[in-house]
């Protein structure tokens, strides 16, 4: 008597295939481990640059002013300085080039960081 047999991998088809993307998963999660370390690497030597930088600027500066003192300043980037200033006019008049005076005689205070508005007589 003769057995037919299937074909072996009918069995393990599911495991196969679980073995395939849980493979595809390790593979993804690999590669971003990877290029997350070249990336950290690249901002290690940037830091690595800008702290060799400052040194040599202070080594500079007592070399060649050996009585001045260098304060502990370290660059941060470029940023906006966070500055005030009031503003105040008085008298103030405004005469159009078709000889209409839009303003006369008009004084005010700004202060910094509060708002201020002008109106005329159309609101």
């Amino acid at each position: 008597m003769a057995t037919i047999q299937g074909d072996p991998l009918d069995g393990h088809l599911s495991l196969i295939l679980i073995f395939l993307i849980l493979a595809t998963l390790v593979g993804a999660v690999y590669l971003v481990v990877r290029r997350w370390a070249n990336r950290e690497s690249g901002h290690a030597h940037t830091m690595d640059v800008l702290k060799c930088s400052h040194m040599l600027s202070v080594e500079l500066v007592k070399h060649f002013m050996p009585s001045f003192t260098v304060q502990k300043y370290q660059f941060r980037g470029m940023q906006a300085k966070a500055g005030t200033a009031d503003i105040a006019f008085d008298d103030l008049s405004l005469e159009l080039a078709s000889g209409r005076r839009v303003l006369d005689g008009v004084t005010g205070h700004f202060v910094a960081g509060r708002l201020c508005a002008i109106m005329g007589p159309s609101g």
